[in-house]
């Protein structure tokens, strides 16, 4: 795709377009990667240009969405140890190397007193059993990653080094004498005898590791947005009256719960807010209870919804438009297609913005906590934090512009217009 790109700032080929539209939908919606998920991989060099694919027997075939590789020997023991900087968990690993067979081997730190003191650039010649080997000391290797300041020289089945010379950075070469293999030293610029540094094991590796932590798979049942979302233009069909709109219940908290006849925690949920009816009507909270179910299924949904006292001209029911929008706002909030258990509900202030999500039952007292906070909130700040119980620090921006896209695909003109003025208030590149 890279290689289709435009060279020129014209209008990019619809076969491009295409194939971007195409990428972003893996990602959004069908929970692909675009870099991640993906094993790591770990080749041995066979000798010339020839390597082998070692990853499975070294146990580096794990998979994660990786970002930066360091080389260092961290336990001091002459065999070299990878740090992986990842970006999803676990962010750091380390990667201790216990190859029993591992041949001689010969590491230098360098200093410098003609030029930097880091001796970067510097280019170190180790010559032992009949070879010469090389390395540059670089600052930088990789992406965003720095491996080990101290050289390391793998010897193979030398068991002495015969000479090792230096180039430093400001173009003096000099030679070091008194090195010997499986040892560390120091080499600094104009002393010509090379000075060995003494190991420091890491006694903590010694230790066994800890269990790993098992990963949670459960669903966040309380989301709070960090950005409120405007939904005074999702309509929100009633028994009776189909066209009803979110912003016909502006002026107080709402609570849109979806639900079906046959799911049983929404049942115990219904009880729940049945017992706690009086803390909720001094709340001010509006509950309204969407049905999920097919029309041929309403009447035995009235009868549930009489049953705990919930079957009042706020009840409704949910139809295709609806749910084509649901998922489209849901996915806004929470980043992709994660499914819709029952029950889930919405919360939204009194302005109609969506500022929680309740995936699975919510307890009462959680709810009239967060009704309570929300009432103590600024309306026309759509980045106050009094639910997140936290500060901001930086401002995460609602993608209007994407809203009007899908819902224009959509065709519904009504929430594309809506998002339309959002998008124009927000001013460029939200």
């Amino acid at each position: 795709m890279t290689s289709q790109s435009p060279t020129e700032a014209t209008e990019a080929p619809e076969e491009y377009k295409h194939a971007w539209a195409s990428i972003q939908h893996m990602v959004f919606f069908e929970g692909m990667s675009w870099s991640g998920r993906e094993s790591n991989r770990l080749f041995l060099n066979l000798g010339g240009l020839r390597f082998a694919d070692v990853s499975s027997v070294s146990t580096i075939d794990f998979t994660g969405d990786g970002r930066a590789a360091a080389v260092v020997d961290w336990d001091d023991d002459g065999r070299l140890d990878l740090v992986l900087k990842n970006r999803t968990a676990p962010r750091l690993q380390l990667l201790r190397n216990l190859n029993p067979a591992a041949g001689h081997w010969v590491a230098f730190d360098l200093e410098g007193t003609r030029g930097n003191r880091d001796a970067i650039g510097a280019k170190v010649t180790v010559a032992a059993g009949g070879r010469r080997r090389s390395r540059t000391l670089h600052a930088g290797e990789g992406y965003l990653a720095q491996s080990s300041k101290r050289l390391h020289f793998g010897l193979g089945a030398a068991e002495r080094v015969d000479a090792v010379t230096v180039r430093w950075p400001n173009g003096e070469v000099e030679e070091f004498t008194g090195v010997g293999a499986d040892r560390r030293w120091r080499l600094r610029q104009g002393d010509g005898a090379a000075v060995e540094v003494p190991a420091r094991p890491a006694a903590a590796l010694d230790r066994p590791p800890p269990p790993p932590a098992e990963a949670d798979d459960s669903p966040v049942g309380r989301i709070v947005l960090v950005e409120k979302l405007p939904l005074a233009a999702l309509r929100i069909p009633a028994f009776a009256n189909p066209d009803r709109y979110v912003a016909d219940l502006q002026g107080r908290p709402v609570l849109i719960n979806l639900w079906g006849n046959a799911c049983q925690n929404c049942l115990i949920e219904f009880d729940g807010f049945q017992r706690a009816a009086a803390a909720i009507g001094a709340s001010g909270l509006r509950i309204v209870p969407l049905n999920t179910d097919p029309p041929a299924e309403h009447a035995r949904s009235h009868q549930i919804l009489a049953r705990f006292g919930l079957d009042g001209p706020d009840a409704g029911y949910v139809d295709e438009p609806f749910l084509a929008a649901f998922a489209v706002l849901l996915r806004e909030v929470v980043g992709g297609d994660f499914g819709t258990p029952l029950p889930t509900s919405l919360l939204l202030d009194p302005a109609g913005n969506l500022v929680a999500v309740y995936r699975g039952r919510v307890e009462p007292e959680i709810l009239l906590r967060d009704v309570a906070l929300v009432g103590r909130m600024n309306p026309r700040d759509p980045s106050d934090t009094r639910l997140l119980e936290g500060r901001r620090v930086f401002r995460r921006t609602r993608d209007y512009a994407s809203l009007v896209q899908q819902f224009e695909q959509m065709g519904q003109k009504v929430l594309a217009d809506y998002y339309r003025q959002g998008l124009q208030q927000a001013g460029p590149g939200r």
